[in-house]
């Protein structure tokens, strides 16, 4: 059985220590992210989507926390119905 509490919470630290990780790199060396996007989604051309542009503080915060709060809704929901199909 899982514990849905202690698993959201997991998810939602490791997706948000991600989304800081990617927005230092973004900071960094944003070339180096249109690169992975660009093997990622193969398909399309992303190059009209570079700017020089960066996210402020409150974009970062807002991102953050919109981010957190998906991802622990959606496995809190995915840990309870595991526990009530595992059953």
């Amino acid at each position: 059985m899982l514990k849905p509490i202690a698993l959201a919470n997991a998810s939602a630290v490791v997706a948000l220590g991600i989304y800081v990780l990617c927005w230092i790199l973004a900071l960094v060396a944003p070339d180096f992210l249109f690169v992975v996007a660009k093997s990622w989604f193969h398909a399309f051309n992303i190059d009209s989507a570079q700017t020089a542009a960066s996210l402020n503080i409150v974009e970062l915060a807002l991102g953050a926390v919109a981010l957190s709060v998906l991802v622990w809704v959606t496995f809190y929901a995915g840990a309870v119905l595991y526990n009530k199909w595992a059953e």
